[in-house]
């Protein structure tokens, strides 16, 4: 196996990594539905090394499997676009009309599915080198631009309408421009392949495996940005240093979706940089948000919640010991728990558990 095979299966599998990543998070809509699209283009990627390797004949079921993969793509694409502005968080029963060609292609392709490996490898043969099934060959191709379609308008806008003073948004941009680049890049390696030859394949494929690690190493700088920072478009551009501009409703639903859906808290690295970074402000314009709207600083706010959240746990987990307890909540130490929690409560996390659990008799 040479080396550009080694770093196309390895970018494969690490699509994958990223995907299970995310869905052991909290079940956040963008976080699941980025952990979709990365796993699709796991997919995507090891099919055109099958392809390009001439392996594709050993395991021919998976080939069929394309244009699910790439008719699924498209819309969860679209979804995840809109998450970045803002523009959605959630799936509605509109949302099913997005997927309806999905349903028809589906049903289409039942046949192939069922006939054997032998009858499918002739079939992927006369397709890829006869010009045979002609049909075929049109559902192959025309589902390779399906995503291309679905990510043109919102990506437009985007572009059109970026603010451009806030240094977080371009870090989210590259994010996705990656992203993009890696989607584009693939699919047009598999409608190469239907529609024409395999020779370019292997390179374009190792071009993919390499912006997925690039797309990988971003992620890792900036975490927060790919899984909660937000694309603001339209409207006036953001003050450096104060709230002048800002929504500061959407800003609150964010910060309350954060910490309370999400428990960012728990996070003993979270730091102001990071939730700034995450929530696509700067760190003087969420200092002075929290200390205007909850008359909070920035740790006091955090460790708010984390206290919270350890008030019911010493009830609800009587078993369970108090450091356990305070690393959960997101303290990096007992000291730094034991003496927040007097300080907010009054009293030590042993007394509040002890006078909390003998009045409701447990």
């Amino acid at each position: 196996m040479s080396i550009i095979d080694l770093i196309i299966i390895f970018a494969s599998g690490l699509s994958l990594v990223m995907a299970l990543g995310l869905i052991v998070r909290p079940l956040y809509f963008r976080n699941v539905v980025l952990a979709i699209i990365l796993a699709l283009m796991g997919y995507i990627t090891f099919s055109l090394y099958l392809l390009h390797s001439q392996k594709v004949y050993d395991y021919p079921i998976l080939l069929f499997f394309q244009v699910p993969v790439e008719l699924c793509l498209g819309p969860l694409l679209y979804f995840y676009v809109l998450s970045l502005t803002g523009d959605k968080d959630r799936l509605s029963r509109r949302d099913i009309v997005h997927f309806v060609p999905l349903l028809v292609v589906g049903m289409y392709l039942i046949p192939y599915f069922l006939y054997t490996p032998n009858v499918q490898r002739e079939i992927i043969f006369e397709m890829l080198n006869q010009s045979k099934h002609i049909m075929l060959r049109v559902v192959f191709t025309a589902s390779v631009f399906l995503p291309v379609i679905y990510i043109a308008a919102p990506l437009v806008r985007i572009v059109l309408q970026l603010k451009i003073g806030n240094p977080a948004e371009k870090k989210i941009v590259s994010l996705f421009t990656f992203l993009i680049i890696w989607v584009i890049t693939g699919i047009v390696g598999v409608g190469g392949t239907i529609a024409l030859s395999l020779p370019v394949l292997k390179i374009i494929n190792l071009f993919v495996g390499l912006v997925i690690l690039c797309f990988y190493l971003l992620g890792q700088r900036y975490p927060y940005l790919m899984q909660y920072g937000t694309v603001h478009v339209g409207g006036e551009s953001y003050s450096k240093s104060y709230l002048n501009g800002l929504d500061l409703n959407s800003l609150r639903k964010q910060l309350i979706a954060m910490m309370e859906g999400e428990k960012l808290y728990c996070d003993e690295e979270l730091t102001l940089p990071k939730l700034s970074e995450a929530l696509g402000v700067t760190q003087h314009q969420l200092s002075q948000f929290l200390n205007q709207h909850y008359n909070k600083n920035f740790n006091n706010f955090v460790n708010g919640y984390r206290i919270d959240e350890a008030k019911k746990l010493l009830i609800d987990e009587p078993e369970r010991n108090t450091l356990s307890i305070a690393l959960a909540v997101g303290f990096n130490s007992y000291s730094a728990f034991h003496s927040a929690f007097r300080r907010t409560t009054g009293v030590s996390p042993a007394e509040y558990r002890k006078k909390n659990i003998k009045q409701q008799g447990i």
